[in-house]
């Protein structure tokens, strides 16, 4: 037995719960297998209560934290250690290419490839264990070796039930407004104030039947929640009665349901119990095709005794079918076509500014491809190019343009053209001082250990300033002024706020500073409302009818409305409302979010007849113009972010 290679992740984080890998696709590939139920997300099953394979597809239950994954090429069964495992299974796998990566269940391979060293049919192996103890996660070892015959799906150590506990009912009995209650009182989400449990319950009520079973009220508050919750036996009574009971008891036992209730409390008691073992017999079925059952318990490792109620699920619920004394497994159900009378309001608009040709962006684009253009004497050209993947903001500064970039430092391209590295790590958000000279971010490491550590970037020496590395991922960069760096320690309403300049210690400011402008003003967020604080230190309160932010400079505020499209101004008197031409995109995402290229212009992207186009707005003439960019910049460019207050 030989190991043909292999493929480390330590920190995979699994979407939706699955880790999955993924047979790359190769345009000289072989063909899908003729049985269709082995595709990926051909059938409703889930993952499974370890792992499933099929047509050039494996995924595993691993829940939401990091894992750490091997994977592994062979080219004879590997030996293992089952002992050192919590669980393992074994599977066919089928690979079109010879080629498998870690994925996303939504699509996609990461970089890293393994080459399998051949085409066809192969057993996959997957052991899973958890992580040690103070890591998160699981360990999972993905295990390929050739095989012309890899028979079915086998599971061959489990050492926990493949049948979880059933579902108390009580979310079918008592309602989501209650459960939800329930929750909170607990402690999960954020966190509340102790008049919270005097605020009214929202939503319906449950039962009045059911809630004199239990000897209490119909509740009106989410203090009454509570009492109905310990009086159910959800919560223990332990003082407060906010102590989410480990085992409740089953409301099918504690009261006499109505026999819709009830049978909406067993169907989800059956889901509960019986999903996720369902989901490996539905594997099992579909290399099958069909697949005996006299071995099932065998198989799947389940009691003998279980397997009855198991594939009387899986019929149930249209995973399998049985067919003579074989299953086989049913293809995904298409959802019902509805089809509904809908009164189509096209609204009107009392208003579409005209726009005028005008100026090219002062500071430049970044095309498509990454190519940085700017205009010069009226004509574009390219200085350089991004070669990263991703791009999400770029900045004019004294010594030419900075990209924030994925995977690590951005890019400065020179007014030469030449091109190089950042010297740290910025961030997809960096914030820049006024006069273009320093550049701030936050670097950060999601993972099992994640942390972030937020930088100051002289351009025009090079030199950086950091603040030292913190757990947890909490840094937020508001602004840099007058070389010293303004930064918050959260991203919720109160996050405290400071002042750091290099060689000093972080200097507490006022909690609450939302957005700092650059040039003089800050905007204060808080449980008390929202306040501009201004540059001469007084602090005034900010309407709560819109989500305002600062335009530079601090003297106005402004919203986005967006249907139909317009910008609210607010000054130091009534908001007033200013509409703008159609197609201008207002979305706040980056990297082709508005922006403001003077403090008196504003600035959008859109599309117009297949052509990007950027729209601008002089707030004293009320004027709108327009340029279309022309076919260099490519497939959804991004405007370069010009200085605002040259030194």
């Amino acid at each position: 037995m030989t190991l043909l290679g292999f493929l480390e992740d330590d920190e995979y984080l699994p979407e939706y719960g699955t880790l999955v890998v993924r047979d790359r696709y190769a345009a000289d590939g072989l063909e899908p297998l003729e049985n269709e139920l082995l595709g990926e997300l051909a059938t409703d099953a889930l993952s499974g209560t370890v792992a499933t394979a099929g047509d050039g597809w494996v995924h595993g239950y691993a829940g939401d934290p990091f894992q750490s994954v091997r994977l592994e090429a062979h080219d004879a069964p590997p030996s293992v250690v089952v002992d050192d495992w919590e669980d393992v299974v074994e599977s066919p796998f089928h690979s079109r290419s010879g080629r498998v990566a870690l994925g996303l269940l939504t699509g996609g391979e990461y970089d890293g490839t393994l080459e399998l060293g051949r085409l066809g049919l192969f057993c996959v192996r997957v052991a899973r264990r958890a992580a040690a103890a103070g890591e998160e996660g699981g360990v999972w070892l993905v295990q390929f070796w050739r095989s012309d015959d890899p028979g079915l799906p086998r599971w061959v150590r489990r050492t926990r039930p493949a049948l979880f506990g059933p579902d108390p009912g009580w979310q079918q009995v008592l309602g989501d407004p209650v459960m939800s209650a329930a929750w909170a009182a607990a402690g999960y989400g954020p966190p509340r104030p102790d008049s919270w449990l005097d605020e009214p319950l929202r939503g319906d009520p449950p039962d009045a039947a059911i809630c004199a079973q239990l000897g209490v009220e119909v509740p009106v508050s989410h203090r009454d929640a509570v009492a109905l919750l310990v009086a159910a036996g959800v919560f223990v009574a332990d003082g407060h009665g906010r102590q989410l009971a480990e085992h409740p008891p089953l409301a099918a036992e504690r009261l006499s349901l109505p026999d819709d209730l009830a049978a909406q409390v067993e169907r989800a008691a059956s889901s509960a119990r019986y999903t996720w073992a369902a989901a490996d017999l539905t594997g099992v079925a579909a290399w099958g095709n069909p697949a005996p059952v006299g071995d099932l318990a065998e198989r799947l490792l389940v009691a003998p005794g279980e397997v009855p109620g198991l594939l009387a699920y899986a019929v149930s619920d249209r995973l399998v079918q049985r067919v003579g004394e074989g299953i086989v497994a049913l293809p995904r159900r298409q959802p019902e076509p509805v089809s509904l009378p809908v009164s189509v309001v096209v609204p009107s608009r009392s208003e579409n500014p005209a726009t005028i040709p005008g100026a090219p962006p002062r500071a430049g684009v970044i095309g498509g491809n990454g190519e940085v253009i700017v205009w010069r004497a009226g004509e574009p050209g390219v200085l350089g190019r991004v070669p990263d993947q991703y791009r999400y903001r770029a900045h004019e500064t004294p010594m030419g343009i900075t990209v924030a970039t994925s995977g690590g430092p951005g890019m400065l391209v020179r007014w030469d053209g030449t091109t190089e590295r950042l010297p740290v790590d910025l961030g997809s958000h960096p914030v820049r001082s006024a006069d273009g000279r320093f550049l701030a971010g936050v670097e950060h490491h999601v993972g099992r250990r994640s942390w972030d550590r937020p930088h100051l970037l002289d351009v025009t020496t090079g030199e950086v300033a950091s603040l030292p590395r913190t757990d947890e991922l909490t840094h937020r960069v508001l602004a840099v002024i007058d070389g010293a760096l303004y930064y918050a320690d959260g991203f919720h309403l109160g996050s405290r706020t400071f002042r750091w300049r290099p060689g000093a210690d972080p200097e507490p400011l006022p909690p609450g500073l939302w957005q700092v402008d650059p040039l003089s003003a800050a905007l204060e967020r808080g449980p008390d409302g929202v306040f501009r604080h201004g540059p001469a230190g007084t602090r005034a309160p900010v309407p709560a009818d819109r989500q305002y932010e600062l335009a530079p400079g601090g003297e106005l505020l402004y919203a986005f409305q967006y249907a139909l499209p317009s910008v609210w101004l607010l000054d130091d008197g009534e908001p007033e409302e200013h509409p703008l031409p159609e197609g201008c995109d207002l979305s706040t995402a980056i990297p082709s979010a508005p922006f403001w290229e003077t403090p008196t212009t504003l600035v959008f992207t859109g599309e117009r007849g297949g052509t990007s186009r950027l729209v601008r707005w002089d707030l004293r003439s009320g004027r709108f113009d327009h340029y279309d960019l022309p076919a260099v910049a490519g497939y959804r460019p991004f405007a370069v972010q010009p200085i605002l207050r040259p030194s």
